[in-house]
């Protein structure tokens, strides 16, 4: 009689629901149901629509330029001669996401200084010194015309308008760094931190690669261009701030957003663990200061940001005119060459794109905020979800459980999108969503 009491109770229904609730709530962090959660979230960024900003335009060193211009990389002169033409055509900064942190040292230019060196330091020099000063001075010549990276370096002066980009390794410090930052990266560095309790911080890093000095000290601003891809790999949001040490550095596209509105990193506000604020835009953050991107889908069949090819621009097909007082982003989309990510709207974006859509949503404060509220109202609902399992739908006929089932499972998913389309609010809401039908 024990045993048939024992089977009796495994077998009701309140028992499996709570069984099941139980299951659900301990998979809650698994791979598996975050996936879920960013699938549903992806859904949501596809039907929300926003205007994104007319300020950013995009020249991409994409397939046609590579094949007029040659194999990746050019000579940093051509890149030079490109940022003559945004300067002449009065851009108002320039964001290059290509990364400098190594020296274009052409083979010709280390033959013509030895050649110099060697010449210096023989007879030729004491026994024929008018010869030697016109030889030097087409030694000179030969090294300015081959050194890419002072031709590039004297654009950027002229410019004054370039932003560059570094990239941090994420991990948390166990001592001191290794060397202090050059003072053209120092200068980037945010101090106006405010404390917004709760002991969050930003994420941490333990090094950090940065352009050589002779083009990083030309540079308007330097920002990181790090990413943090979610569970499933995709990117939807961006570190606006990263930790170095004892140190906060801002991410390029709030450095060009800054930079846009004549701001520099003394204007830039930073409240940990809730938000940064650019001048007067505010940008509702998580813990980590990770911005949710809101992604612009294209409209009326064009894109949401025009895309212009480097080649067309260098060789004048584009007017540079196009450019006046813009936000130009360089960056490739080539095959091969560009670093593609996986967003809401894309499966492989040119990171310069995703930065587009960064910037833009920095700019229009079109991002999507996880309210403070949210723990609470998404474990009250999966306890709600869990209650009806293990105490109601007993109680109801087929026909009566199933009808409150599906209307309940309607509402938790017109929840999520309508949050998500009119108030730019996202809830976690495919976890009791999932439950529900399990346990129906």
């Amino acid at each position: 009689m024990a045993n048939i009491k024992k089977v009796t109770f495994l077998k009701a229904d309140w028992f499996v629901g709570l069984l099941v609730a139980l299951v659900f709530l301990f998979s809650a962090n698994s791979e598996l149901m975050q996936s879920l959660e960013r699938k549903a979230y992806d859904m949501g960024v596809r039907a929300s629509s926003r205007v994104p900003s007319d300020k950013i335009a995009i020249i991409a060193i994409d397939d046609e330029s590579i094949a007029n211009l040659g194999r990746w990389p050019w000579p940093r002169e051509v890149q030079g001669k490109l940022l003559d033409i945004l300067a002449n055509g009065h851009a108002k900064v320039i964001g290059n996401t290509v990364f400098f942190f190594e020296p274009q040292i052409d083979s010709g230019l280390d033959y013509v200084s030895k050649i110099g060196e060697f010449l210096a330091n023989s007879s030729f020099k004491r026994s024929n010194p008018a010869e030697w000063d016109q030889l030097n001075t087409i030694l000179q010549e030969a090294m300015s015309h081959l050194d890419n990276d002072k031709k590039l370096a004297d654009s950027m002066t002229k410019a004054n308008s370039v932003l560059l980009g570094m990239f941090f390794e994420f991990g948390e410090p166990q001592g001191k760094p290794d060397h202090s930052l050059p003072d053209f990266v120092l200068k980037n560095a945010l101090g106006n931190i405010k404390d917004g309790g709760a002991g969050a911080s930003p994420i941490p890093t333990t090094a950090v690669q940065v352009p050589i000095p002779l083009l990083g000290a030309q540079a308007l601003g330097i920002g990181h261009l790090n990413v943090t891809p979610d569970v499933d790999g995709g990117i939807r949001t961006e570190p606006l701030v990263v930790s170095y040490f004892d140190q906060l550095y801002p991410s390029l596209s709030l450095m060009l957003a800054a930079k846009s509105l004549n701001l520099d990193p003394k204007d830039i506000q930073v409240t940990l663990g809730k938000s940064v604020k650019v001048g007067n835009l505010n940008i509702t953050t998580d813990p980590m200061l990770r911005m949710h991107t809101f992604f612009y889908n294209d409209h009326d069949g064009k894109p949401a940001f025009q895309v212009d090819s480097f080649y067309d621009v260098l060789s004048g097909k584009i007017p540079p005119e196009k450019y006046r007082d813009k936000i130009v982003l360089i960056g490739a989309t080539a095959v091969g060459v560009a670093a593609l990510q996986v967003t809401p709207i894309s499966a492989g974006m040119p990171s310069v794109l995703t930065l587009a859509h960064t910037v833009s949503s920095i700019l229009k404060q079109d991002f999507f905020v996880v309210p403070t509220w949210a723990f609470w109202v998404e474990n009250a609902i999966f306890l709600l979800v869990a209650l009806y399992l293990i105490i109601l739908l007993p109680r109801l006929s087929a026909g009566i459980g199933a009808a409150v089932t599906g209307s309940l499972f309607v509402v938790l998913l017109v929840s999520h999108f309508v949050l998500m389309t009119t108030q730019a609010l996202w809830l976690q809401l495919m976890l009791p969503a999932t439950l529900l039908l399990v346990g129906h």
